[in-house]
């Protein structure tokens, strides 16, 4: 009984609870003890232990159940709607909550204002973001991230700015929704200047930024700043098992020409994806190199890949270039095979048909 009188002695117990029935055991201690009564961490920490284990039921029932929920409690209850993606729940029980004078704290804020940037609900966030900064919050980062976040998403980049320049305080990731946030909406130099902006004040990027820029060089063809990218995430070892990263410097190598290097970064993948073969297909066909683009298609398939739509549309460009029409059959069927929808595939498909030759329409070109 002594080992449940403090929240924080609790805390390690429920933590090694990996299923219901040590959680249930630990939970009846506590009500018989009478904590769960008195401390609002303890009810906090019994309703995200339910959760963890995925028993969302349970949560909400012991939450419904309280006397009087604190913050801790609220709170909990919330962080687990919001891990199952329940978006629209997560701002029910923050307005609930709010109505019922319970003082919402930085987590709370953070957590609703997320869920808005996921909707998309700009009018809601704001609002939310209102009652943060009225609350004291509005110098916290964690808030302060959440708010860039949601203006990012709703495409509100120069409202993104106006909060990012005012933040006392900045974390990587502010850095990074405000890097990847200007790329997604074209101001692709700011992103540029913002990165390098950040290893002045010396802040490290994380992978997700290091996407971003790469991206930006992929836009811009910068290879010089490409390359000072490249070697920054080889240096910081952020390529180990990042497919998403690795395959994204093979597109950014590509779209400046690179093909050298771009097939370098492909070689030394240890895992690929249909993404990281289309991206280098891409490139092959888009500079010209048809035959290499076609000679990929089929190693592709060799290694049990199937060809997305933009290894597809790209292998097309490559018979167009070079009028191969036993390629063209085998391609036009299996891009009716996996039924693309896609209208780039479809003009390729009419553009790959030399003049005299039938049309997928039926008459000719």
């Amino acid at each position: 009984m002594r080992l449940l009188s403090s929240p924080k002695r609790l805390k390690p117990l429920l933590l090694a609870c990996k299923d219901e029935a040590p959680v249930k055991q630990i939970h009846a201690l506590i009500i018989t003890t009478g904590i769960f009564s008195t401390n609002s961490s303890s009810n906090g920490l019994v309703i995200a232990s339910y959760a963890r284990i995925g028993d969302i039921m349970s949560a909400r029932h012991v939450f419904d159940n309280l006397p009087q929920g604190g913050v801790d409690s609220w709170n909990s209850i919330i962080v687990a709607y919001s891990r199952r993606y329940y978006l629209n729940e997560v701002l029910i029980l923050y307005h609930q909550m709010v109505n019922e004078g319970v003082k919402p704290d930085s987590s709370t804020f953070t957590i609703a204002i997320k869920a808005s940037s996921s909707l998309k609900d700009l009018e809601v966030g704001e609002r939310i973001w209102r009652r943060a900064v009225d609350f004291g919050y509005g110098c916290d980062v964690f808030v302060g991230s959440s708010v860039l976040n949601l203006y990012v998403k709703c495409g509100k980049i120069d409202e993104a700015k106006l909060v990012f320049d005012k933040m006392v305080k900045r974390d990587v990731v502010c850095w990074a929704t405000m890097i990847t946030g200007l790329v997604q909406n074209g101001k692709v130099l700011e992103a540029v200047d913002m990165f390098r902006r950040m290893r002045k004040e010396g802040i490290e990027g994380d992978g997700v930024l290091m996407l971003g820029l790469v991206q930006a060089c992929a836009i811009l063809g910068e290879s010089k700043f490409g390359l000072s990218v490249h070697g920054h995430v080889v240096r910081r070892e952020m390529l180990r098992d990042d497919v998403i990263l690795q395959t994204s410097l093979v597109d950014m190598y590509a779209k400046i020409g690179d093909l050298k290097l771009a097939s370098h970064v492909f070689k030394q993948m240890p895992r690929k994806n249909a993404v990281s073969w289309g991206a280098l297909i891409s490139g092959f066909a888009q500079n010209g190199f048809a035959e290499n683009a076609l000679d990929l298609l089929v190693e592709m398939q060799t290694f049990d890949f199937k060809p997305d739509t933009v290894a597809l549309v790209s292998a097309l460009l490559a018979c167009s270039q070079i009028l191969k029409l036993n390629h063209f059959g085998h391609l036009s069927c299996h891009a009716d095979q996996r039924n693309t929808g896609n209208s780039e595939a479809f003009t390729c498909l009419i553009g790959s048909q030399g003049p005299g030759f039938p049309s997928i329409t039926g008459g000719f070109v």
